[in-house]
């Protein structure tokens, strides 16, 4: 670019954490973000700008006035919007909310605070205001984020990636997890992360949300066939991927398992 872009950080109802991984990522993110000017970081900087932005990374889910109030000014201010993580992407972990019973979920709300009275349904933000990009991810993937801004520097157009977490399985060489009756979301969820969970063990929640060519029919039989409950199958992909996953089986045979 000509000049420095001018970019800005926010978080919105979420844990902070995707903003911790720009924050501590590796010696190469620090020299790119060198290449931009940061005018807004609340959540190290005291100083935000209130100005215009090349670029704005929103972290979080939409649960409140407040929070719909903030993505919507951001998005007046920004030329590009980047929905940073999955709850900004796809509305979990917050959104299970939606499939919680309210009387088990009344006694975690913070009643003595005003600003939390007008909770609502979790939303990703797409679904208040238009997106340019989204990096998936809990937290995104470190060098995902270092991509996307050399990407942007670079006037390059960036492309998430398509293919299923399982094609980064079989080239890290790992073993199928389904081989051990554990309900591992790889077939269904979009790669970009180098399989890190399965490679060490641990079955994929599909927090990358789901893969282009997601194949429920084959990934179901499969489930059938090893004897898997549909109730485990829900509890796995109600964490992250519930509102996707359940817009995707409405009206299919498959419906049940969500």
């Amino acid at each position: 670019m000509a000049k420095k872009p001018i970019v800005g950080f926010y978080g919105i109802t979420g844990c902070a954490g995707c903003l911790l991984s720009v924050i501590f990522n590796e010696d190469e993110i620090v020299d790119i973000i060198k290449a931009v000017d940061i005018v807004a970081f609340p959540f190290i900087k005291s100083d935000n700008s209130k100005g215009p932005m090349d670029i704005c990374f929103i972290e979080g889910t939409v649960v409140s006035l407040d929070d719909e109030k903030i993505v919507k000014e951001l998005r007046e201010r920004s030329k590009v919007v980047v929905a940073l993580g999955t709850c900004a992407c796809e509305g979990n972990i917050p959104a299970i909310r939606n499939y919680t019973d309210d009387k088990k979920l009344s006694k975690w709300l913070y009643k003595k605070n005003p600003q939390n009275q007008d909770t609502r349904t979790p939303k990703p933000i797409h679904e208040i205001i238009q997106v340019e990009y989204r990096l998936p991810g809990c937290p995104p993937d470190r060098d995902e984020v270092k991509r996307f801004i050399k990407d942007l520097l670079l006037n390059k157009t960036f492309r998430n990636v398509r293919s299923a977490v399982c094609v980064e399985c079989k080239l890290n060489k790992n073993g199928c997890l389904l081989d051990n009756n554990l309900v591992c979301l790889g077939p269904i969820t979009s790669g970009g992360c180098n399989a890190i969970c399965p490679t060490h063990g641990l079955k994929c929640y599909g927090c990358r949300g789901l893969a282009d060519d997601a194949n429920f029919d084959e990934y179901f039989e499969l489930l059938k066939s090893k004897k898997i409950k549909p109730t485990e199958v829900r509890k796995v992909m109600d964490t992250f991927m519930a509102r996707a996953v359940d817009e995707k089986l409405k009206g299919t045979k498959w419906e049940k398992y969500h």
